[in-house]
């Protein structure tokens, strides 16, 4: 049984998602968005710009005007959102990250980070991710 501490939505994980996430997406997130998913995933730029469908050279001119595009926005509260569900199926943050860093043959061997870089595979993460959590076969 998931801890009660587990954040479990991507607000919790992105608190500038506020009350209306589809304002704050197409408004684009603050930089320091993405820096919450990175301390929660302990993860590194490549890694977060493959996610995010960007090369680290973007994502550092990011940094340095501090807001996400609107698409971007939009594939870092995906992340979030699959963070979270994998700390609520896994009941905390370390077992998550190893699970999302750990290669599954059911992703043709990708890692579940590393098959996100598509909205395609961020669904089938998802999936993955649901199954686990209600004990449906994967």
């Amino acid at each position: 049984m998931p801890s009660s501490e587990t954040p479990s939505t991507a607000a919790s994980i992105i608190p500038e998602i506020g009350t209306d996430p589809v304002a704050a997406v197409r408004a684009g997130l603050p930089y320091v968005a993405l820096e919450h998913v990175r301390d929660h995933l302990n993860a590194s730029d490549d890694l977060l710009a493959r996610a995010l469908g960007v090369s680290a050279r973007t994502l550092k001119r990011r940094r340095e005007t501090g807001t996400l595009t609107t698409d971007e926005s939009d594939r870092l509260v995906l992340l979030a959102e699959i963070v979270a569900l994998a700390r609520k199926a896994f009941d905390g943050a370390e077992p998550a990250r190893e699970w999302l860093r750990t290669p599954h043959s059911m992703l043709g061997g990708d890692s579940p980070l590393d098959h996100m870089d598509t909205v395609t595979g961020t669904e089938e993460v998802k999936t993955m991710l649901y199954h686990i959590e209600y004990g449906m076969p994967a």
